[in-house]
């Protein structure tokens, strides 16, 4: 009982480290930046994404993750057809496996220390 016990911390530890180390704009650029332009600022002509920067990252954590994974708004309602809503899709690297919220999380955490 007691090896369990020191697996299952340990498990644990390693899941927490791996979520520490989400690089969030490394993601952001990856999977976001080519719509929503290089520091989330939109502005483009060719970038059909939203500003994000001062408008949804000063959303709530989980209702940003709810954008991402589901579509939905900060006022509840469907984001416009053009966002692969990301809950039925995978980020470039993930390889057909949805993003994790710990993901979202790092993107989020980044868009909120871009001035």
């Amino acid at each position: 009982m007691k090896y369990l016990i020191v697996a299952c911390t340990l498990a644990s530890l390693a899941l927490s480290a791996s979520a520490a180390e989400l690089n969030g704009k490394a993601l952001f650029q990856e999977n976001c930046a080519s719509c929503h332009g290089d520091t989330g600022k939109g502005g483009k002509l060719e970038i059909k994404g939203p500003r994000l920067v001062g408008d949804a990252s000063t959303w709530k954590l989980p209702v940003f993750q709810r954008a991402v994974l589901e579509g939905i708004d900060d006022n509840g309602r469907a984001l416009e057809a053009a966002m692969p809503h990301w809950k039925n899709s995978s980020f470039k690297a993930d390889a057909g496996v949805a993003p994790r919220k710990e993901e979202v999380a790092a993107i989020y955490r980044y868009l909120r220390t871009v001035k």
